[in-house]
């Protein structure tokens, strides 16, 4: 008996590898959400998958569509009542949205506990996102369902609260596929596929029509990107321009290796076809590219942790995000300070998202850790290789831009006064530019010259009210990623993260809750898991003992860690400590 689980988040897919152990069937879980879990059930039928198991409005897609027997992961009573209890600490007003199944029996169990949450039931995808804008425009902000209800809520800058699927609901799942492949016969369905093309080619190839459907694609593209490119590609997008323009150019970044994507028409004599291209970037000074990544907005939605939800009460943060917005809608650059961990990343991510280029890659440079050759090879217009003359329309942040070493700053401003690129700055610095100055470690006309808007964050210690909220939302990123149903934080447990140092700000709050979480044996977070980790960092911080019983790697690294902590996590006094260059630094401490 072969089965094919679709999940929609990761952490049920882990519990579903987990207790699938113990089966006797042979058992193989991928993760998809309607429109990707129907293409994974169409795989599936060819590869000889007796049963399917999914949930929700992907398994009710997947029944319509083929003929393979699906059965259903529920959301049963005891889903929903953890994910309830969780939610109904929440701040902000809460809606649960959802296919029947799920928005009825969450409705049920609201009024049984008397919560006060409302509860919208939809018959098809199209329906959740004008229901969510209603929503939103009457000032909702946390959003209750399943995953497509969730990325839906969470791309329009809402909070959406995943409905998870536990144990129980799993195990029954199983019985349910083992009483129907008893009644089965062997279902086998073999479609071949030949493709008329020079096998040898050494770039993707992938055609398209006029209405954004794939119609051709070459074995390179099948065997690397047939299962991301829509992930960081918007199709329809990108077959507009080409069909516009005639052109089209990007970059995408997937497991640690950068891709080019190039578009352009082909002219047939019955249809008008689009073509892409995709090579691999190769730097001209051929070192590796540590430092560098690529966001795509379709990845992000998709992750655990949605990029376009900040939660605060503060005031002040409150008045940083509302300036923030204002600031996206503009073209200029932005200079964004604040301590290690305050966030900074994340609200370069927001501002991205919130713009007119979301659709298209934030390039995020590391400035601690790229080399002056990698910075060369970036600033050189010439370079067929050149990341940022292939991001034209996307966002760059240039994060830890205080690291920068003088000549390159210049080198910089020089690249930027010329107007070689159209792609929008985004600077992230952990020093205020008063000490810059003061300093004389950094070039004023760079300054100015990525600083026509200026966001200054607040550290973790002037937000302490929104500690509470941060880890909440932390704790439910936990719960979708290990598969783990925390519903809340006791008491004794708040007052100790309120009354906590946070050197390393919500970046050390975050490590603490998911540490926390994975040693939490109860439905609660209690003080004593807090105490396990949080007394751990403070020994390590304080102590002036080194262990010297392990290997000559192990004692290094626990110098270099003590040393790291010391500084608040600044991996730039750390190396100016230790007397070694950030990129060193930056691959011992990974």
């Amino acid at each position: 008996m072969k089965v094919m689980a679709i999940a929609p988040y990761n952490g049920l897919k882990e519990l579903m590898i987990t207790l699938g152990e113990k089966e006797e069937f042979e058992l193989q879980v991928e993760i998809g959400d309607l429109q990707e879990g129907l293409t994974l059930a169409k795989d599936a039928v060819n590869n000889d998958i007796d049963i399917i198991i999914s949930r929700g409005g992907t398994a009710e897609l997947i029944q319509r569509e083929l003929t393979i027997p699906v059965v259903e992961i529920e959301v049963s009573g005891y889903d929903m009542l953890r994910v309830l209890t969780l939610a109904k600490d929440y701040p902000g007003k809460k809606a649960i949205v959802g296919f029947s199944p799920i928005s009825e029996g969450a409705s049920t169990i609201c009024e049984i506990l008397d919560i006060n949450m409302s509860a919208y039931k939809v018959k098809e995808e199209k329906e959740i996102e004008p229901i969510l804008i209603q929503l939103q425009q009457e000032g909702y902000t946390n959003i209750i369902g399943d995953a497509v209800t969730v990325k839906t809520a969470e791309r329009l800058g809402l909070n959406g609260i995943l409905l998870t699927s536990g144990k129980e609901s799993v195990l029954k799942s199983f019985q349910n596929a083992k009483k129907i492949y008893r009644f089965l016969s062997s279902f086998k369905k073999n479609y071949l596929i030949s493709f008329d093309i020079v096998q040898n080619e050494t770039e993707g190839i992938v055609v398209y029509n006029s209405t954004s459907q794939a119609i051709f694609a070459n074995p390179y593209f099948n065997d690397n990107f047939s299962d991301n490119f829509k992930h960081n590609l918007n199709i329809q997008d990108a077959v507009k321009t080409v069909c516009n323009t005639g052109f089209f150019e990007t970059v995408f970044n997937t497991n640690n290796t950068f891709w080019k994507i190039k578009g352009y028409p082909l002219e047939t004599s019955h249809s008008k076809l689009i073509v892409f291209r995709i090579n691999k970037y190769r730097s001209n000074d051929n070192q590796d590219i540590d430092g560098i990544s690529i966001v795509s907005l379709k990845n992000e939605v998709n992750s655990t942790g949605s990029l376009t939800n900040i939660v605060t009460k503060n005031e002040r943060m409150n008045r940083i995000l509302k300036a923030s917005t204002i600031y996206a809608d503009t073209k200029e650059p932005i200079w964004i300070s604040g301590e290690e961990g305050t966030g900074k990343e994340r609200l370069a991510k927001l501002i991205h998202v919130n713009s007119e280029r979301r659709e298209h890659p934030l390039l995020i440079i590391d400035c601690e850790v790229l080399s002056k050759g990698q910075w060369a090879c970036l600033l050189d217009r010439s370079s067929y290789d050149n990341l940022l003359a292939h991001n034209p329309n996307g966002s760059v942040v240039l994060k830890n831009i205080d690291s920068l070493e003088l000549d390159t700053q210049k080198r910089l401003a020089s690249y930027l006064k010329k107007g070689l690129t159209t792609c929008r700055f985004i600077a992230l610095s952990r020093k205020s530019m008063e000490y810059l100055t003061e300093t004389q470690r950094f070039d004023q006309e760079l300054y100015y010259l990525l600083a026509s808007l200026t966001l200054d964050l607040p550290s973790l210690k002037e937000r302490k009210e929104d500690i509470e909220s941060l880890a909440l939302f932390f704790i439910g990123e936990c719960n979708i990623k290990f598969g783990k149903q925390i519903v809340g934080i006791r008491n004794d447990a708040k007052e100790d993260l309120k009354n906590f140092e946070w050197i390393g700000n919500i970046k050390q709050l975050k490590q603490i809750i998911q540490e926390s979480v994975l040693l939490a044996e109860g439905a609660f977070l209690e003080l004593h898991d807090l105490k396990r980790v949080i007394n751990k960092i403070r020994v390590t911080s304080e102590s002036h003992e080194i262990d010297l019983t392990g290997t000559l790697e192990e004692i290094e690294r626990e110098i270099i860690k003590k040393i790291w902590l010391e500084e608040g996590m600044n991996q730039t006094k750390t190396a100016e400590r230790l007397g070694i260059n950030r990129t060193t630094l930056w691959r011992k401490l990974k």
